[in-house]
């Protein structure tokens, strides 16, 4: 049997696209239904299943003791810049707080993903290029494992406009209301996803060379450390 990894708010799944290629079994939890999402999956809130968990009780005939590792990519809409912008921060909850103590009682590997300016702690970045995507995309990772971060390659060129095809010259901008969905969801590598919102906020996987099969070894040496 392969690892279980639990992917709360997983939206559409790109982390779990990219663990189960590393070799986990991914289920995935959010609180809006996920009709791309590609493995088994319950709309339920991460919070209620983790204070399930930690209970003792069973959740869909799951317990603890089934959860090898577990991701978290709690909403980041309060923490990107446009919010601040219009100062609208404020109107969205965070997560990050109550996810991080939960996963912490658990006594299992997580991470926590999220964007530039959330409240993550000692956390690495990833980056589209660093797997030679066509994609600048900052995404910043919290773990109570050791994880190591890829080398950043520099920025060559720019980012195109968001919503446009880039020129040969230009990095994709994929975010908000962008067009151009099917060019935008191969860009990133995730072509099963379909809602412009969910590629707007999804994390490419970069199959094969994804980064999850990156952290993949320390995970499993964790995982079979606390069996």
């Amino acid at each position: 049997m392969k690892p279980l990894l639990l992917d709360l708010c997983c939206c559409a799944g790109g982390c779990s696209f990219g663990y189960v290629s590393a070799g986990f079994r991914a289920v995935g939890v959010d609180v809006e239904p996920q009709p791309d999402y590609l493995y088994e999956f319950y709309q339920d809130d991460a919070l209620v299943v983790l204070d399930t968990l930690l209970a003792g009780c069973f959740w869909h005939g799951y317990t603890l003791a089934d959860v090898a590792a577990f991701h978290a990519s709690p909403t980041c809409k309060g923490f990107r810049f446009a919010a601040h912008f219009h100062h609208s921060h404020a109107r969205h909850v965070n997560l990050i707080p109550a996810l991080r103590a939960r996963l912490s009682a658990t006594g299992k590997p997580y991470i926590i993903e999220n964007v530039a300016g959330a409240p993550l702690r000692k956390s690495l970045m990833l980056c589209g290029v660093m797997f030679g995507l066509n994609v600048v995309r900052h995404r910043y990772f919290e773990s109570n494992v050791l994880l190591s971060q890829p080398v950043h390659p520099r920025h060559t060129k720019r980012a195109g406009k968001p919503g446009a095809i880039p020129a040969p010259d230009q990095y994709w901008c994929i975010g908000g209301h962008f067009g151009h969905k099917e060019e935008a969801a191969r860009a990133m590598a995730v072509s099963w996803m379909t809602r412009r919102d969910d590629i707007a906020q999804a994390i490419p996987p970069r199959i094969p060379n994804t980064w999850a099969v990156n952290c993949s070894p320390v995970l499993f040496s964790q995982c079979s450390s606390r069996k």
